[in-house]
């Protein structure tokens, strides 16, 4: 059936002060929806029986009807008839906005996204934005984003400074921080390519044939892997040290230790967790891991029992409202992270050993289990470690969890040191 279109004026939408908007009906099998227009009309437009007498608006809604029906003239039967009134409309704007050149602020849309994301995901997302406009030296739109500019984009990130954000003073440098590491230039390069995607998916409509961005760049374009890190795992022996000397320490070093070793013994719970986590049930901490709760079809549930050895540890650290005490202690996350670093370092310092940071208590916790003294299955380990395992999706459909292999595994663990 053929669209059709016209101008209506429709007097129940009238505003309080008598002004309406010239509307467009877009009609298709019997079903109508209306575009808005810019066209106000004022009561003096009109006649005292309600119509239009104003023929400078009429014009002009004349001219919308006729820049319609344009676009609606052009559709090919074969598409029309496969469309439903949503579809003609949605073809309709498209054009539209088409005909006027596609625009997108790419780092404003990237920081709208990121502003929904979790707090970890996003504030990364938001960094690389920020990294991006100072690259091109203006807030880039979309069509800018090409693989040149992604490959001077990469070597930029390279040579830039070390940067941190405050809220007072914005954008500074980080005195003697040197420049970034080849991680940052694959956090950067990757959420520009995340939100590029996430633009076509929603800005392209390949069904209408609109293609606003026609090109996926990242097909020619790749994001530089991140090198092999060295393992972070530190030492069972100065994790037996941290264990004896947990009671003599205070302050922020007591804290860092406390966290690092609550850690460990949850087989290797993150920092982001520890913060956030709200349940203890009948001596379990159940919490869905922050990192992997988005890509994974049991959003990362984790339960892990507190062992005898650390319900010491646990008890210290409770907090009144939460699992954990360590957000009524700290403002925020990024805060909280800042002092567990701080505090190990003191602790390295006065013990004279090699620095480690806090994610240091996950890698040891998964090199023990699979060591020769503990001897636990790597697919167990990773279990323990809460991991995205693509092959083994159609598994867990299957195979119901059984937590006690895990607690069990975490306990042989635990086993190696004098608490």
């Amino acid at each position: 059936m053929a669209v059709t279109v016209n101008y209506v004026i429709l007097p129940h939408l009238r505003k309080e002060d008598g002004t309406n908007l010239v509307r467009i009906r877009i009609t298709h099998n019997r079903k109508s929806k209306y575009l808005k227009t810019n066209i106000t009309l004022e009561p003096s437009d009109f006649t005292r029986t309600g119509n239009l007498k104003n023929q400078g608006k009429i014009d002009l809604a004349d001219d919308e009807v006729r820049d319609i029906r344009r676009i609606v003239d052009a559709m090919p039967t074969s598409a029309t008839d496969e469309m439903d009134v949503d579809d003609v409309v949605r073809y309709i704007k498209a054009k539209r906005a088409d005909g006027e050149g596609f625009r997108l602020n790419f780092a404003s849309y990237g920081i709208g996204l990121a502003e929904r994301m979790k707090p970890g995901t996003g504030k990364n997302y938001i960094v690389a934005m920020r990294c991006l406009v100072r690259y091109f030296g203006h807030e880039p739109d979309i069509s800018e984003i090409t693989v040149r500019a992604m490959r001077g984009f990469e070597e930029f990130i390279r040579k830039e400074k070390k940067m941190v954000y405050h809220v007072d003073k914005g954008i500074v440098e980080v005195k003697g921080g040197g420049t970034k590491s080849e991680r940052a230039v694959n956090m950067y390069a990757g959420a520009v390519r995340a939100i590029y995607k996430k633009a076509r998916i929603e800005f392209n409509d390949p069904d209408l044939g609109i293609m606003r961005i026609p090109v996926d760049i990242f097909e020619y374009y790749k994001v530089p892997r991140v090198p092999a890190s060295k393992h972070r795992d530190i030492p069972a022996e100065r994790v037996q040290m941290m264990i004896d000397q947990r009671p003599s320490l205070d302050g922020r070093e007591r804290m860092a230790v406390d966290a690092f070793l609550l850690s460990f013994g949850l087989m290797g719970m993150n920092a982001a967790d520890l913060y956030s986590c709200t349940r203890i049930n009948a001596g379990v901490v159940e919490y869905n891991r922050q990192k992997t709760a988005g890509r994974r079809d049991d959003e990362a549930l984790m339960r892990v029992r507190i062992e005898d050895c650390i319900k010491g540890i646990a008890e210290d650290c409770k907090g009144k409202r939460t699992a954990f005490s360590f957000c009524e202690r700290y403002s925020s996350q990024g805060v909280f992270v800042s002092a567990l670093n701080k505090g190990l370092k003191a602790w390295c310092d006065r013990n004279k050993v090699e620095e480690f940071t806090f994610y240091s208590a996950r890698h040891t916790w998964a090199t023990l289990a699979r060591s020769k003294r503990c001897g636990i299955d790597k697919s167990v380990v990773s279990e323990c470690l809460c991991h995205v395992d693509p092959s083994s999706r159609v598994d867990d459909i299957y195979i119901r969890k059984d937590w006690e292999v895990l607690w069990d595994a975490n306990a042989k663990v635990l086993g190696l040191f004098r608490w």
